[in-house]
């Protein structure tokens, strides 16, 4: 029964090895694929020493068979204690960090076209030529219009200005005269009812001496028809009587000739004069009202005032833009950088709308490689670290400069990550266009416990290495660092000195008996 689960037990180890084997193949022929040449030569050498000492290694075991037991070999390291640089190689295409497309400034005919696709431009190099005549009419059109619309506005301000100095004259003490005005009013018809009482009163009085004249009159008379009647004497009756028709008669003469009385005369005359000076004060008042409702009308409200120096002001920008856009097309289009040209989108001879694209020039000093990163490489690439760049056969120092935050679809439709490299030193063996190819230093560490790649196994519990203490296999899990097309770091569980297995031709199993053949 023991045997038997021992066996099973044996067969379970067997099967986690064959499981572990399986993903250290995977991981070797990743890493394996990612090698450089001159590597992938240097390790073959490698592998064939080896191979020949175990041949030699196996001869010898083989003759001695017969005497003693054979035990397996495997190939071993000694773990040493050394630097190590982790590198990701990604290609892209060779383009330029800077770039700038050049528009028309104006709307105009191109004079000429100094450039061609694909040429190699300097800074300060005039790359178009404008035709400025249509541009030097409409700049003395609007210098012309914006003149006009200033005259037009300094014209109606001065006229404001003197429209509202005659309504500020007019306005001065009106209200004060029309206040003396009310008061004259009041004074004039005042003296009127003084004059009117005084008519009346003197009325009253001839009306009351004609009342008893009257009487006196009726009183006679009747004496007189006594005296008739008796043959008395009657003529100083009637004397009496004479003199009262005669003072009724004044009376009568005086009540109709009231008005030309000497008082009633004076009063009046006052009353005349002071309605003369009633009569003036209404003629100025309106006089002075008419001359500020016509100086009124004259003057610019604030609205008016806007509207006019808006009108100014448009005339005004739009014979600064025409300027602009003379002196713009006068100087061309200059480069700003050196670069090459591309896509030229006008020619010599045509006429070009302001705004309307003309060409790009990429920038020959500012260079970069444009490589796919995928989800698993962007846990490593970082922004500043170091790269060496290979175009056409010729390395370059370089600098991851930019990586994308979004991702998007390659040729393939797959999900990736655009990231840059700039091109520290480019010379004139670069072309634009073209594939590159960048090996980024992801990582680096000195003076660390490092293993052969091959040295690392993994499986479901994690990286671990198969050491061989006393002849007798070991299994020592680890935890890895960084690691080369060559080497990995080992942070715990290895240390130099150690031997570790690199190779072997059977399925290792912790405590077997080995024969370590060192490489």
């Amino acid at each position: 029964m023991s045997d038997q689960m021992d066996k099973m037990e044996g067969m379970q180890e067997i099967g986690t090895e064959q499981t572990a084997k399986e993903k250290r193949a995977a991981k070797k022929k990743e890493r394996a694929a990612k090698k450089a040449s001159g590597t992938g030569k240097k390790h073959r050498k490698a592998w064939i020493a080896a191979i020949a000492a175990v041949a030699v290694i196996g001869v010898g075991l083989y003759v001695k068979a017969s005497s003693s037991k054979v035990l397996p070999s495997v190939l071993c390291q000694a773990a040493a204690v050394g630097d190590v640089e982790e590198t990701l190689s990604a290609s892209g295409k060779v383009g330029s960090a800077e770039t700038q497309t050049y528009y028309a400034p104006v709307g105009t005919i191109v004079q000429a076209l100094n450039v061609k696709e694909g040429d190699a431009v300097h800074k300060g190099e005039v790359l178009v030529t404008f035709d400025t005549e249509d541009l030097e009419l409409t700049k003395k059109k609007a210098d012309l219009d914006a003149e006009a619309s200033e005259g037009s506005y300094q014209s109606a301000l001065q006229q404001s200005n003197e429209n509202q100095n005659k309504y500020s004259d007019a306005s001065i003490g009106l209200d004060e005269l029309k206040q003396m005005k009310e008061d004259q009013e009041q004074y004039v018809q005042g003296l009127k009812y003084e004059l009117e009482d005084d008519k009346n009163a003197k009325r009253k009085d001839l009306n009351e001496w004609d009342k008893k004249l009257m009487q006196e009159q009726n009183y006679q008379n009747r004496k007189l028809s006594e005296q008739q009647a008796y043959g008395g004497d009657t003529e100083s009756i009637s004397e009496v009587i004479d003199n009262i028709n005669s003072q009724r008669a004044d009376v009568a003469n005086q009540l109709s000739m009231i008005d030309s009385d000497e008082k009633i005369l004076q009063k009046q005359r006052l009353i005349d004069a002071e309605q003369k000076k009633l009569e003036d004060m209404q003629e100025e008042i309106q006089k002075r009202e008419s001359k500020k409702d016509s100086s009124e009308n004259g003057i610019l409200n604030g609205y008016d005032k806007k509207s006019k120096e808006a009108s100014v002001e448009s005339a005004r920008l739009n014979a600064d833009q025409a300027a602009s856009d003379l002196e713009k097309a006068q100087e061309g289009i200059i480069a700003d950088f050196d670069g090459i040209i591309s896509g030229i989108k006008t020619a010599a001879g045509s006429r070009v709308e302001k705004g309307s694209e003309l060409f790009t020039i990429q920038s020959s000093s500012a260079v970069q490689v444009t490589v796919e990163l995928s989800k698993y490489d962007l846990e490593k690439v970082k922004e500043g670290q170091s790269a060496t760049v290979t175009v056409a056969g010729v390395s370059y120092s370089g600098t991851v400069s930019r990586i994308n935050r979004v991702a998007q679809n390659n040729a393939q439709n797959t999900p990736v990550v655009y990231a840059d490299v700039t091109i520290e030193n480019p010379d004139g063996n670069i072309f634009l266009g073209i594939e590159g190819k960048a090996e980024i230093l992801t990582g680096s560490a000195e003076g660390v416990v490092l293993v052969p790649y091959e040295a690392v196994n993994t499986d479901k519990e994690g990286d671990f290495c198969y050491l061989v203490k006393d002849g007798v296999i070991v299994r020592q899990n680890v935890v890895t660092g960084i690691s080369s097309d060559m080497d990995v770091e080992i942070k715990e569980g290895v240390s130099e000195g150690d031997t570790v297995v690199i190779s072997s031709d059977m399925d290792l199993m912790e405590g077997l008996q080995v024969n370590p053949v060192m490489q």
